[in-house]
């Protein structure tokens, strides 16, 4: 029986993180979600605790109390943008709490399964070579979200070893899907459709740089990979380290075009200075083929599908706020 300890369950990543473990996982698995606020819905066979992992007496009874098999840790700050307007917040967030987090897990689940959720934005300067990377690239990261994923790569190698934690690490790449908030280019491009069709605001889509190619995943790809690598377990050596990504760069103006297909009415695109990058990688891609060896996994999930699901929740949230 495994005990699944999930971090950071109340956000985008963590909700559907949740659900999938409770439809892939056995029927005698518990799975405990932790995080500052609380899912609205809660799936089958998951319990839910509001747990800061800056407080380090909370976290520390909450784990003993649990005592993981295994732990996804998603818990972050993760918008690039809001890591550079609050560095500081940042690094308490993604290092104390993840170092308090580290300790509680090594002194109450010795031999437990430690899944750490970096980011492919730990390459940073690397993907100038202009290719997808793979795991064997060297990370350069650049601002204060990369470099403190990193930091945190780093430093759970040796807070994990002694108690004989093993140590997983994934680096996604970016993930789109219902749920999440708009300081991501995808939900923000949809909040705007949405209240563009509203007749709220003029028909103008504000943009940034357009050229820039990124790689997109939907938010469920994503979690089946976490999933596939728990239920694995000790199959998956020690210190392993996976993309998990498509492999394949999107220019942000394909995503606007792809969009435009389904919004209801036509806009205008506009680019405002104010969400410009000055310096910008052009291009940024993964490879994930190390996790399809391991794993088998691949993206299956439809991409069209997965924008027309982040415009119809842009719609539905605008529906609910305006009276």
């Amino acid at each position: 029986m495994k005990r699944i300890l999930v971090t950071g369950a109340a956000g985008f990543v963590g909700r559907h993180a949740l659900a999938a473990l409770s439809a892939g996982t056995g029927a005698a698995d518990r799975i405990l979600g932790i995080g500052r606020g609380r899912p609205a819905v809660l799936p089958e066979r998951v319990a839910y605790e509001t747990v800061d992992l800056l407080d380090e007496a909370a976290l520390h009874a909450s784990v003993a109390a649990f005592r993981p098999t295994d732990v996804l840790h998603l818990a972050a700050m993760a918008s690039v943008q809001q890591s550079a307007d609050a560095p500081g917040e940042t690094w308490r967030v993604n290092l104390v709490g993840l170092l308090n987090l580290a300790e509680a897990v090594a002194g109450s689940a010795p031999g437990a399964g430690f899944l750490f959720v970096s980011s492919g934005e730990v390459y940073g300067r690397a993907f100038l070579a202009g290719r997808p990377l793979t795991e064997a690239a060297v990370p350069d990261p650049q601002g204060p979200y990369a470099r403190s994923k990193w930091f945190g790569e780093t430093i759970l190698r040796d807070l994990l070893a002694k108690a004989e934690v093993r140590l997983v690490i994934l680096r996604p790449f970016n993930q789109i899907g219902a749920g999440q908030d708009e300081r991501f280019v995808v939900p923000s491009f949809a909040g705007q459709i949405a209240r563009i069709e509203a007749g709220l605001v003029a028909p103008v889509l504000a943009v940034g740089n357009l050229a820039a190619e990124r790689d997109f995943l939907p938010v469920g790809d994503v979690v089946r990979a976490y999933v596939d690598l728990i239920g694995r377990g000790l199959d998956i050596a020690d210190g392993s380290v996976f993309n998990v990504a498509s492999g394949r760069p999107r220019s942000i103006a394909s995503v606007v075009d792809d969009l435009r297909r389904h919004a209801r009415v036509p806009f205008e695109v506009r680019v405002a200075p104010d969400r410009m990058r000055p310096s910008e990688i052009p291009v940024a891609a993964g490879d994930a083929t190390r996790l399809t060896e391991a794993t088998g996994w691949t993206p299956k999930a439809d991409w069209d599908a997965a924008l027309a699901d982040v415009l119809e929740h842009a719609r539905a949230t605008l529906g609910r706020s305006v009276p």
